[in-house]
């Protein structure tokens, strides 16, 4: 199980968005598959991804985006030994469900769960990311095939005939004689005996189970060195037939690949085995038909029954469109203005002392005083410009050397004031001079005067809140947008991503909160301000763009609570939304992505921000709909004013998503930029150009050879899927060594990069290149989506 906050913060893949509360459920389903694994792995047990975990290892290096739930599959004997053991070695809250051990569980599969029941308490939640709800990996099992279709038919139809009265059992269609008479006619021909059938619920399911259980036999009653063939009988053999079946060698060899934070061992030769499955499995399809999304809205539904509360998180409160005058009366801007209306009247005081008659000491002791508040005024609210906008900045620089010139002037003068005391000035010498005595001083101060305005009143503050380095580049061209105007100061403040438990506790120590802000992976020139040195009460912004939608709201992470945006907007003119990143475009009709929006766009800071920023015109139909649906009709008119398709926002947005103009000059594109390919080598081929009778060195050779061609105008970075050469070791050592030896000759000569990107970082990664080559891997994906060439590798014809 992976607890890190980083795994558990909103992320879009693939174009697809992904909330905490799925990242919840996918950690909590590692979590069993992780005990799982330890168990095969001490008793020897082999097992597969199975089904959308199986396309998601290969194609995605996780979990399919748009899924939810883990399945592997063993073969039976495997699966009899892990039957065996499993009770003794998972962990005690552990469970398995079958049809033997749960109600109305009629499957031919075993799910291991992590729990017996939802739990609320708050020392499993804290282990748990807060997740009540139960989670499990489904485990479907293969049996041997009999090598005569005849034969195979045969046995699907005998194991039919069985369901069938177990079936009837159990819906109460068949009559208890007549039942009766099936079971005598089983125990003849199975040699079995079945429990006695009493007219009662108890009875039923002990006959309905021991049915399951000699079907079940029948399943598993081929050897393994009686065929050459496997297959899921239920219900795929016995509704196909044979050809639904698979090469029994295909699962002779497995290779882990990557699996969110984990690996999953999948077959050696899976490209094989998914296209025949799947056919064209690289062409994304977003559809996901096998259960309802998310798998846990079911058990909170149940529990929301049961205990009369409510789990459906953030309740819209109408308050929370409020706005009130934003307050500015401890803002940098308003201290200035004291600032100088103080000194000028400080100023004229002095001047004042001076235009009486001949200095007194006491009045002389009067005026050092007020010459020394003035300078300390000056030079108190220097510091406080540089504490609050920074040192280094023009407009500070400009402004302090005014306050530093007015703090000279003032000496000067007052040292004028001093000798002319000392000399003994008569009294008509003091007044002929009353004006002219802080000339200087009064000149200065002017000048301070217009330096404020200048450098303070009338220049723009923008603040910018990223929560992690990957969100940041959703603001990079409004970034741009505004350090382009000289009249502006940009500020931009990491936010750290604290984890908190269930009561919404944070239990982060200082240190560690200062660290989860990622400050030194910013770049360099953003001058990034420490979270905690930002006064936002003092610098009231102008506009502030955020882009973390929860606030409070969120179940497992937050943000300082200083930054949520009901507590920005108290100081900023305006606070803009702007998302974590682009999706790609979808319609009502696409369920996954409509349930996930209620938990990134129904949420406080966007329904706080003034305005919000969207990607699309069609998104922004969508966010009307989904908040009006929230909130209420009568408030859709308070979103279409909020809510904007910004043509800056597009421009980045539709970049990111690979629809970059093609009309721009070549000086614009930059001429001299030089194309970048990535080749990427699955472990898939080993074994697949062996059967194929392909030597993989040589076509690998040669199509490197090609690649040397190009190399004066293309940069041609290869890459291995998985990146462990260790996996590709075992599963064929020899060839696998001869493979990164041809990329190390490729790479000393100079025509390909030695880059083992990692496939974790695949969408970034796809930005950075203009085409993929290769086998299937969660490159494919990354690139489909934002419309750059692939072109699936045929090792074949290289």
């Amino acid at each position: 199980m992976d607890n890190s906050i980083n795994f558990l913060r909103d992320e879009v893949r693939n174009g697809f968005y992904i909330p905490t509360a799925i990242k919840q459920a996918w950690s909590a389903t590692l979590d069993v598959l992780s005990k799982i694994d330890s168990i095969c792995e001490k008793h020897g047990i082999r097992y597969f991804a199975d089904w959308g975990s199986f396309l998601g290892a290969v194609r995605h290096g996780g979990f399919i985006p748009w899924d939810d739930d883990l399945d592997i599959c063993m073969l039976r004997d495997d699966y009899d030994k892990f039957r065996q053991v499993a009770d003794a070695e998972l962990p005690e809250n552990f469970v398995i469900h079958d049809y033997e051990r749960k109600d109305n569980h009629w499957l031919f599969l075993a799910r291991v769960v992590n729990n017996s029941k939802m739990c609320f308490d708050l020392e499993y939640l804290n282990e748990h990311n807060n997740f009540p709800w139960l989670a499990g990996v489904d485990i479907f099992i293969k049996d041997y095939l009999y090598e005569d279709e005849e034969k195979e038919k045969s046995r699907c139809d005998e194991i039919l005939n069985i369901l069938a009265v177990a079936d009837g059992i159990i819906d109460g269609q068949i009559n208890k004689n007549a039942v009766l008479q099936k079971l005598n006619e089983f125990s003849a021909k199975y040699n079995t005996k079945f429990p006695k059938l009493n007219p009662d619920k108890k009875s039923e399911r002990e006959v309905a189970v021991s049915l399951y259980r000699l079907a079940e036999k029948q399943m598993a009653r081929v050897k393994p060195g009686d065929t050459h063939r496997v297959g899921q009988i239920f219900p795929w053999v016995i509704k196909y037939g044979s050809s639904a079946g698979e090469t029994k060698s295909w699962y002779e060899k497995s290779i882990r690949l990557p699996f969110e934070n984990t690996t999953i061992p999948v077959p050696a030769c899976y490209n094989t085995v998914l296209t025949k499955r799947y056919g064209d499995y690289c062409t994304v399809k977003k559809n996901w038909d096998g259960h309802n999304y998310p798998f846990f809205e079911g058990q909170k539904k149940e529990m929301e029954e049961i205990s009369g509360e409510s789990f459906g998180g953030y309740k819209f409160d109408p308050k929370i469109l409020e706005r009130d005058v934003p307050d500015k009366s401890n803002s940098l801007k308003t201290i200035a203005k004291e600032c100088v209306s103080e000194l000028k009247k400080m100023l004229a005081d002095a001047d004042k002392i001076c235009s009486g008659s001949e200095l007194a000491a006491e009045a002389f002791d009067e005026l050092t005083k007020l010459v020394g508040d003035i300078q300390q005024l000056a030079a108190d609210f220097g510091t406080l410009t540089e504490n609050v906008k920074g040192a280094d900045r023009d407009c500070t620089v400009k402004l302090v050397g005014a306050l530093q010139s007015l703090c000279d002037a003032l000496w000067e003068d007052y040292i004028k004031v001093k000798e002319k005391a000392e000399s003994g000035a008569t009294e008509e010498t003091a007044a002929n001079n009353a004006e002219t005595d802080f000339y200087k001083s009064k000149d200065a101060l002017d000048k301070v005067e217009q330096s404020v305005k200048e450098n303070i009143l009338d220049r723009k503050e923008i603040l910018f809140l990223p929560i992690g380095i990957r969100e940041w580049k959703a603001f990079e061209d409004l970034y741009e947008k505004e350090i382009s105007d000289p009249d502006t100061d940009v500020y931009v403040v990491p936010l750290p991503l604290l984890k908190k438990n269930f009561v919404g506790e944070v239990n982060m120590t200082d240190e560690e909160i200062a660290e989860s802000a990622h400050m030194s992976e910013y770049p360099v020139e953003l001058s990034c301000i420490d979270f905690r040195n930002y006064d936002i009460e003092m610098h009231a912004p102008d506009v502030v763009y955020i882009q973390n939608p929860y606030d409070e709201a969120n179940s497992c992470h937050t943000i300082p609570p200083y930054f949520y945006a009901s507590n920005v907007r108290k100081y900023a003119d305006n606070v803009v939304y702007v998302p974590i990143a682009p999706t790609a475009e979808f319609s009502k009709d696409d369920g996954s992505d409509m349930y996930n929006m209620r938990h990134y766009v129904t949420v406080p800071a966007v329904i706080a921000a003034d305005k919000v920023l969207v990607q699309s015109e069609n998104i922004r139909s969508l966010y009307i709909d989904v908040l009006s649906s929230f909130a209420g009709q009568e408030t859709e008119d308070i979103w279409k004013k909020k809510i904007e398709v910004a043509d800056k926002y597009i421009e980045a947005l539709t970049e990111t998503l690979g629809e970059k103009a093609d009309n721009k000059s070549d000086s614009e594109a930059g001429e001299s930029r030089r194309k970048k390919l990535l080749v990427c080598i699955g472990a898939n081929e080993l074994l697949e150009s062996t059967e194929r009778g392909i030597s993989l060195t040589e076509a690998l050779n040669s199509k490197l050879e090609i690649l040397k061609e190009s190399a004066d105008n293309i940069d041609v970075s290869i890459s291995l899927y998985p990146e462990d050469k260790e996996e590709w070791i075992k599963v064929q050592d020899s060839l696998a060594k001869e493979i990164f030896d041809a990329m190390d000759s490729a790479v000393s000569k100079g025509y390909i990069k030695a880059t083992f990107e990692d496939s974790k970082d695949a969408d970034a990664i796809a930005q950075e290149y203009d085409a993929y080559y290769g086998s299937p891997s969660p490159f494919v994906p990354a690139f489909s989506v934002i419309g750059k060439p692939v072109m699936i590798a045929d090792f074949g014809l290289m």
